[in-house]
């Protein structure tokens, strides 16, 4: 794995605990004293879209088209504006001393404006994203650029403009590099290791999706290196140093081994390594490609053993996601939420016996959610208070492939009904999520969920929002709006931030929905109205 730079401040392990409290998940700041909120800030994001067009974001394709005056249909864009006000929302989340200006550059007056100036006079950094192609435009945000150290070009936009990108004022421009790189050196200069960031960044501006947008403009927080300012999500260490090196060979070199003697082993190191460990999309969809024994061996070994990269993730606080307090007009208790997740299971419908219990629908996480055809099994042991959670999903792996992959979670009750904490291993790396039941139509025809999680020692938190229902579909279009109302004040999650799952009959055919442990089934719930 390829080392990590940092200057001006070392590795910290631990996620610094938040400035202010959250207490709700659309906790903005409109109300706050500008005072007490200017006192606050540690880093400012200024970003110059065409605020009023389309993004490259778009409301899933097959959602239902249940608002009367039509301004949520299946497949329309979302404007950048409604895009990065959000995303600005996401950044405080990760830390309330984030704050994010959108500036509209096909607004004159705006862009002329005093706010324009202050914001840029006192901006750390700043993303230029998808401005087009006007030279009057572009000479003019170079102007107001001028005074930001750090600020990154993405999408379309004029010469001018993608020369104006710098990293704590050093020019990021190839052209401009001989410059600065005038020897050539035997090992990987600082600026090379900057010019990656900068890479990263616009690949992740390509993937189009909201997780990326939000990890790139964590990227570049980051890179601005701001004393006092921790960006957990990117500061993950891999670096390859003497100790870890020692770890590593000490502890788990007959793993290390046998990895290099499987090609898929091999190719699952150089995938994950040209990654980086803190972009999860990417990682993720190498480990299941590629998954092999002695990738998971030699994982568990570096991670889970002995913490060789010595991480330690913690889950995110924020949003705060507060379980359903009511079903059915009766307070939740845990019976009945784990009777809710059990969902179908055991059931018949339509005349066939269900043999899992639930199908996601969409899911808010690009890196985990995404998969096709994501059968939700959960059901109770033998043991007493037992739960189990065993998703099925499939594939489409890098090398051309398409197969079925499963998971094992033993699901742990927490103090309040309709929270759990969920442990598993995936590939070697030990995960622990906190999951909450948001919300669940009375006759079962979808429910709502909601995790939080980190695989500790490899330094990855996440979260995400799962929206299920029996057959994949989504809900009745009577039910939408309320759906629509759970996720964004339930789980602060806009529609289109969900991925719709691809359930067409050929792709969810021929799943292995065995069990992986004895079943007791709860009292089925589905005797309502189902």
């Amino acid at each position: 794995m390829q080392s990590r730079p940092r200057r001006h401040k070392k590795q910290f392990a631990r996620r610094r605990r938040r400035t202010t409290t959250t207490t709700s998940v659309l906790d903005d700041d409109d109300d706050d004293d500008d005072a007490k909120k200017a006192e606050q800030v540690g880093v400012t994001l200024v970003v110059f879209a065409n605020a009023r067009e389309n993004s490259c974001l778009k409301y899933p394709k097959s959602l239902p088209d249940y608002k009367s005056d039509s301004t949520k249909k299946a497949d329309d864009f979302v404007l950048w504006k409604d895009v990065w006000e959000h995303v600005g929302r996401r950044l405080r989340w990760s830390n309330a001393r984030f704050e994010t200006i959108v500036l509209d550059c096909a607004d004159e007056d705006e862009m002329s404006s005093e706010r324009a100036m202050e914001a840029c006079s006192k901006a750390t950094c700043f993303i230029a994203c998808d401005v087009g192609e006007n030279a009057d435009v572009a000479t003019h945000m170079s102007r107001l650029t001028a005074p930001i150290p750090t600020g990154v070009v993405v999408g379309t936009s004029s010469e001018t403009l993608r020369d104006a990108e710098k990293l704590q004022f050093m020019p990021m421009n190839a052209k401009k590099e001989n410059q600065f790189d005038i020897f050539e050196m035997p090992f990987e200069t600082r600026r090379e290791k900057d010019k990656k960031k900068f890479l990263q960044m616009k690949t992740l501006f390509e993937r189009k999706n909201h997780l990326d947008l939000l990890f790139m403009s964590l990227v570049l927080i980051d890179a601005c290196e701001v004393p006092g300012i921790l960006v957990p999500e990117v500061a993950i260490n891999q670096e390859i140093n003497i100790g870890n090196v020692w770890c590593i060979a000490y502890n788990c070199g007959s793993k290390l081994l046998d990895c290099y003697k499987n090609p898929r082993c091999r190719k699952s190191l150089d995938c994950v390594d040209a990654c980086g460990m803190n972009d999860q999309v990417c990682t993720y969809t190498c480990i299941r490609s590629y998954q092999n024994r002695e990738f998971e061996y030699l994982a568990r070994c570096m991670l889970h053993s002995h913490n060789c990269l010595g991480n330690d993730a913690t889950q995110p606080e924020f949003p705060i996601v507060k379980p359903m307090k009511t079903f059915r007009g009766e307070k939740l208790t845990h019976d009945v939420a784990e009777q809710i997740m059990q969902g179908w299971l055991g059931s018949e419908r339509d005349g066939k016996k269900v043999n899992y219990s639930w199908l996601a629908v969409a899911g808010q996480n690009p890196a985990y959610d995404h998969f096709p055809a994501q059968y939700q099994i959960w059901y109770a042991g033998k043991a007493r208070n037992s739960f189990w959670y065993n998703p099925v999903f499939k594939v489409n792996t890098l090398d051309g492939k398409s197969v079925w992959r499963r998971s094992d979670y033993r699901c742990k009750r927490e103090d309040t009904p309709g929270t759990f904490t969920f442990t598993f291993m995936d590939n070697g790396v030990t995960s622990k999520e906190y999951w909450r039941v948001v919300d669940a139509a009375d006759d079962l025809s979808w429910a709502l969920y909601y995790y939080a999680g980190a695989a500790k020692s490899a330094g990855q938190m996440y979260v995400g929002a799962v929206l299920a229902t029996p057959d994949g579909l989504w809900p009745p279009t009577r039910e939408m709006e309320r759906v629509e109302r759970a996720l964004w004040e339930g789980c602060g999650c806009k529609m289109w931030e969900m991925m719709e799952v691809d359930n067409r009959p050929e792709v969810i055919r021929g799943a292995p929905l065995e069990p992986l442990h004895d079943v007791v089934l709860k009292h089925s719930l589905c005797n309502y109205s189902c």
